[in-house]
């Protein structure tokens, strides 16, 4: 679950201009998250709003997943029966407290003990990197503590693992103290060693240069920073915005240092990346007049920032090839495959939007789409979206028998099409073995019965068990619900997420988002996966389609 928190500005008049959507002033902003996308037109009060921030000495933040966790813990001290209503060391009452609507927690609490912290101090240290003295900074971090020189040495492996296929990489600012002190030399030349081969920084091209430039700081930096970025997708192909931000949402080495980045965009790629993650933030600021903006905090699944930059889907014209799926949780599960099998066969994950891109067709959308070239252009060229291009569909319906016949026919005559389908399984959810199952379910029982680590550890054992009792083979062909239905009769904690008796899955995008998530945390690996030889059949193909659309 994503922590959520408010950030309360001491001093309003550091914010005079600006107002929330219900046109008060801004004293206050909401349901932040560790990652915050500051959007709207140019002159509409982002960057001014990040400058007023950096002049702001000190703010509070107010978490409410550690407030409920304090509620919790204060009400179970109250049931335990240590003390009675009143207490007269301290001379208060105490009551319950039943909600978070910004009732009094206690009654003439004297917090000399500063026994109760809800509200966190944060201490502005700025430093301000545009690029300019990377040299020095570079120079000094060589030389610095181990911890900084470690968390550079991560840098490195960062872009040996993303851009130069795993192979060696070491970053060398060429330094002569004796020629510097003498005047001797005054150049600052950055030389990127890959595989023991120099290249200076600025014939590594653009973009991996802006990357560079961006993600450096980010690595080296303290702990628990705040990290404000304006406009990151300068000289950005969408590819390298996807990576830049699965680096600050995933990376174990980035999320450990527990940073909060306020990010300001016209980007409209960054917010199709993240328009659908509940554990990133998105604020929209219109200016009004010269001495008044309002700033929108966008919910997760409301559209309107997107719409408000015209958001399309560009980057499958630019990426190398294209993946076709039936919809969001195909897409899900395909890069969780994915992800895994490249963590098994120690492969760097291809790079999304630059060598490949998902395009979604919708189920029966795919009959409006050509894949004949050959033949008259009545419906939609689908070459002339991409030109390279793998099609997955489900094998869940008569009708649709034909048209495999076809795709497979035209895959056999087009080396730029290939095509794979989940023949002899209902759905793609069909595909998944028991062992992801068994890992998946316990995120969807009622987590109100769940509160408890050791009733949770029940529930486990009892889907374990439960699973165990089956034979995967039995629900093939019919829809996923016939699995869960039979599961809940054996643990009642299991919602139903499945329609009607025995249907598909009524939130089919939650579920596959949640697979994907415990495949990014390696909870759930290749070893989970490999146990379907239809799950390693269309893993390989696409992995393969994706190497001979790049390589060769």
């Amino acid at each position: 679950m994503s922590e959520k928190f408010d950030i309360i500005f001491l001093n309003k008049n550091d914010f005079e201009s600006y107002y929330n959507e219900k046109e008060i002033e801004l004293e206050r902003l909401n349901d932040l998250s560790k990652v915050n996308i500051l959007i709207g037109a140019n002159n509409s009060g982002k960057s001014r709003f990040i400058r007023n921030f950096l002049k702001c000495k000190t703010c509070f933040y107010e978490n409410r997943y550690h407030m409920q966790n304090i509620i919790v813990k204060f009400n179970t001290l109250i049931n335990s029966n240590h003390f009675g209503a009143h207490n007269l060391h301290q001379d208060v009452t105490y009551q319950q407290y039943q909600n978070d609507n910004r009732e009094i927690l206690f009654k003439n609490i004297e917090y000399s003990n500063n026994q109760v912290k809800i509200l966190k101090l944060i201490d502005f240290n700025i430093n301000v990197l545009n690029g300019l003295d990377l040299y020095y900074q570079i120079v000094n971090i060589r030389n610095d503590v181990k911890d900084k020189r470690e968390s550079f040495e991560k840098f490195e492996v960062f872009l040996s693992e993303n851009f130069f296929n795993n192979k060696k990489i070491e970053i060398v600012a060429k330094f002569n103290i004796y020629h510097k002190h003498d005047g001797k030399d005054d150049s600052e030349i950055i030389n990127v060693y890959i595989d023991g081969e120099s290249k200076d920084l600025h014939e590594l091209g653009d973009g991996i240069q802006a990357l560079f430039i961006l993600m450096y700081k980010i690595y080296t930096c303290e702990n628990e920073s705040l990290i404000f970025i304006d406009e990151p997708e300068i000289n950005l192909h969408p590819g390298m915005q996807r990576l830049f931000l699965e680096q600050i949402t995933t990376n174990k080495f980035l999320k450990e240092k527990n940073l909060t980045y306020f990010i300001s965009t016209h980007s409209n790629h960054f917010l199709d990346l993240t328009i659908e993650k509940d554990d990133i933030s998105i604020f929209l600021f219109n200016k009004v007049n010269k001495d008044k903006f309002v700033a929108k905090n966008v919910n997760h699944g409301d559209n309107s920032a997107l719409q408000y930059l015209g958001v399309t889907n560009s980057s499958v014209f630019l990426a190398n090839c294209s993946i076709w799926v039936e919809g969001i949780s195909d897409r899900n599960y395909l890069k969780a495959f994915l992800k895994a099998y490249c963590k098994h066969i120690e492969k760097t994950y291809p790079k999304e939007d630059i060598e490949f891109a998902f395009i979604e067709y919708a189920g029966s959308n795919i009959d409006h789409y050509n894949f004949d070239e050959d033949e008259l252009k009545e419906k939609i060229n689908a070459f002339s979206i991409n030109n390279k291009i793998f099609l997955i569909s489900d094998y869940d319906g008569e009708y649709k028998n034909n048209k495999h016949q076809i795709y497979e026919e035209i895959a056999k005559e087009n080396e730029n099409f290939d095509y794979q389908t989940t023949k002899d399984y209902k759905e793609i959810e069909n595909v998944l073995p028991f062992k992801v199952w068994a890992k998946t379910l316990i995120y969807f029982c009622d987590k109100r019965k769940l509160k408890i680590e050791d009733e949770k550890e029940r529930n486990k054992n009892e889907i374990l068990e439960s699973l165990k009792g089956k034979e995967e083979s039995t629900y093939k062909e019919s829809y996923i619900g016939k699995l869960l239905n039979e599961i809940k009769t054996d643990i009642p904690e299991l919602n139903k997420i499945w329609d009607k008796a025995e249907g598909t899955l009524m939130n089919k995008a939650e579920v596959s988002y949640k697979v994907l998530e415990l495949t990014e945390k390696e909870e759930l690996t290749w070893e989970d996966f490999k146990d379907n030889d239809k799950i390693v059949s269309i893993t390989r193909e696409i992995y393969d389609f994706i190497q001979k659309s790049n390589y060769k």
